[in-house]
């Protein structure tokens, strides 16, 4: 564990080798970590340092690119057989909607049929995206393609911790990955009251796989009411449990607020950076108590299809769009 945090690191390379002893075992530790906290840092997940350095420097030249070109791309765009992409500026979302909106702009790269369609106003058939945009969309997609695989696997062990198939999760799962780039832009005025660079807010579906920058910020709350620091920590990602899985496994995995705050010291006037993949069930997947999930005799929710519920806290989190 991290000096700077309570949140535990799991070294998650072994689930890559043969040895099923290693790879249970793996599996009954994230199942623990996973119903007491719910988010775990995983080293040795097979995505390179280099790598998310490369994606973190090619998102901050995203989003220091002018108006004129970054606005087109808020209605979505196909840009590959299978993908589309989109832009929401800031004041465009709010995650606590009791609360002003987040002070944040956004870039996703997700898959056609998806949900996540419905943030965006329309949808291109075939578009031509503008040579300074394209590099970054090339790069976004690529990168959306090596979170897929990572959390393929870490789904494996969701599936070995409950003694499911190894498939059972993965088959489940696809149309609606979507990786979000984000820039926190420095706060040049103060706030208002409430607002916060993201606000109190668990994620919609199954887990999210998280890279931060090291400005930090990020805080989780913890199930004794106290929000943890949870920093970037080199060589490792940060997996969090979703809405939509603590309800599989009927209230065993947690799905915990967390929040980026106003930096309140020399921070305030830095950008801050993160890259988020969003892993979350097809739409026709029934989402019902799994077996062997604490307390599965008495399942606390009716099934439901996930993408009926993605839809409903998406529209939840966005302020009206023109």
């Amino acid at each position: 564990m991290d000096s700077a945090t309570e949140i535990p690191v799991v070294d998650f390379a072994g689930f890559y080798g043969a040895e099923a002893s290693e790879r249970h075992a793996i599996a009954r530790r994230i199942r623990e970590i996973s119903a007491t906290l719910g988010f775990i840092y995983l080293s040795g997940v097979g995505i390179l340092p280099s790598e998310v350095d490369r994606v973190f420097a090619q998102s901050a030249a995203f989003f220091a690119l002018p108006k004129f070109l970054k606005d087109p791309l808020i209605a979505a765009h196909r840009v590959k057989p299978g993908y589309q992409c989109g832009y929401v500026p800031q004041g465009r979302e709010h995650e606590d909607s009791k609360k002003p909106s987040d002070i944040k702009e956004a870039f996703d790269i997700f898959q056609d049929g998806g949900y996540i369609e419905a943030a965006f106003p329309t949808t291109a058939t075939v578009t031509a995206l503008s040579e300074d945009v394209q590099p970054f969309v090339d790069a976004f997609a690529a990168f959306h393609e090596r979170c897929a695989a990572v959390s393929n696997e870490i789904l494996r062990a969701f599936a070995l911790a409950f003694a499911l198939p190894e498939t059972f999760f993965v088959s489940r799962h696809r149309e609606n990955s979507t990786l979000r780039l984000l820039h926190y832009p420095p706060v040049g005025r103060s706030p208002l009251a409430g607002q916060m660079r993201v606000g109190s807010h668990t994620d919609f579906g199954t887990m999210t796989l998280l890279f931060q920058d090291p400005s930090g910020g990020l805080e989780v709350l913890a199930a004794d009411d106290r929000w943890l620091s949870a920093p970037s920590i080199p060589n490792t990602i940060l997996v969090n449990i979703g809405d939509l899985m603590q309800q599989w496994t009927n209230l065993e995995f947690r799905s915990t607020q967390h929040r980026v705050a106003v930096p309140s010291d020399a921070r305030v006037g830095q950008s801050r950076y993160s890259i988020a993949f969003f892993c979350e069930p097809n739409n026709e997947t029934e989402v019902a108590c799994l077996p062997g999930a604490k307390g599965s005799e008495r399942p606390r929710f009716e099934p439901v299809l996930a993408g009926d519920y993605l839809r409903g806290r998406l529209n939840n989190t966005l302020i009206a769009r023109t």
